[in-house]
């Protein structure tokens, strides 16, 4: 199995029959940092599920490439109301949602997850494309209800070692702060026990993951503007995600443009620098998108569809 330190995200190959069912404690040889491995799995199969939710078939693939070596059953779809179908069908242990599910967001199938009595205990991760990392210095104000997110270029090194803490409830320990309990059955990541992944075989897979940010324009029309509605909302969301105190705020107050201008004039020249020939479609499908956004954020705080949006872009 391959596991990462949760703090400096070193990547190692460890034997997981070293790893009993109370969990073991692991010292990164790097940065030294304590942190608690568990493969607790679930009861019904004695394997983790996991859901993965993404529009894009090829990111689905290389994502169940980077499980593979984990005891994980994974399954995918590729729209948000057959996400939520599936979760209820399936009762997951861990959801990986994008943020910009075709049908429903990603955050609407957290919150529909989250609000159901039925999956309410199920962990949630939500996926952020983050076109422009340069724009998102700060984690996410909300998480619309999910147990944690992570960023496209995380997914390598990260995502195994994220579904085992929340599939667990294991606690992370940072080292430096005195004895750690149990300390005798800690177990230090030297290279006798660990053995550092490939970073050219991570390097391969990140770019492999980043290359579905958004399903591949073609030339037929139809393909051509489900790409651009897709592009469109993978970015939307993404403002939703790490903005959605100005959104809410933009909403309730009516001025979209004065609490998140700048983030939908960038988001607008990135949609417009990544299809040129957008211009000329029937549909501003970046338009399309931050409307179907707002509409959705005023059904959930109850104001009046009606109410003008004034600064705004709509």
């Amino acid at each position: 199995m391959y596991i990462s330190c949760p703090a400096c995200r070193t990547r190692f190959k460890f034997d997981e029959q070293k790893v009993s069912g109370a969990g073991i404690r692991l010292r990164c040889s790097r940065c030294s940092s304590v942190f608690l491995l568990s493969t607790e799995k679930s009861e019904k199969s004695g394997r983790l599920t996991v859901l993965v939710a993404h529009e894009s078939a090829e990111f689905c693939a290389a994502v169940q490439k980077v499980l593979a070596p984990e005891p994980f059953d994974i399954f995918s779809c590729h729209d948000g109301k057959e996400a939520l179908a599936l979760t209820l069908k399936f009762m997951p242990d861990v959801v990986l949602l994008n943020v910009a599910l075709p049908t429903m967001y990603g955050f609407q199938v957290c919150e529909a997850i989250r609000n159901d009595k039925r999956t309410s205990d199920i962990k949630i991760i939500l996926l952020a494309a983050i076109y422009d990392k340069t724009k998102y210095k700060r984690s996410p104000q909300s998480l619309y209800g999910a147990d944690d997110y992570i960023e496209q270029h995380h997914i390598p090194d990260s995502l195994a070692p994220m579904i085992y803490r929340l599939a667990s409830d294991a606690r992370e320990v940072q080292s430096g702060n005195g004895t750690l309990p149990d300390s005798e059955n800690e177990i230090d990541t030297s290279p006798a026990s660990f053995t550092p992944t490939e970073e050219n075989d991570q390097e391969k897979v990140r770019k492999e993951l980043m290359a579905n940010q958004a399903p591949e324009i073609r030339p037929e029309n139809d393909a051509k503007y489900k790409a651009a509605r897709q592009l469109a909302r993978s970015i939307v969301s993404d403002i939703s995600l790490y903005r959605e105190a100005e959104l809410e705020e933009g909403v309730q107050t009516g001025k979209i443009d004065e609490c998140l201008g700048i983030e939908i004039r960038d988001g607008r020249a990135l949609f417009e620098s990544r299809l040129p020939e957008a211009a000329s479609f029937p549909v501003d499908f970046f338009e399309e998108a931050l409307s179907e956004l707002i509409s959705q954020k005023k059904r959930e705080m109850g104001i009046n569809q009606d109410k003008e949006v004034a600064g705004g872009s709509i």
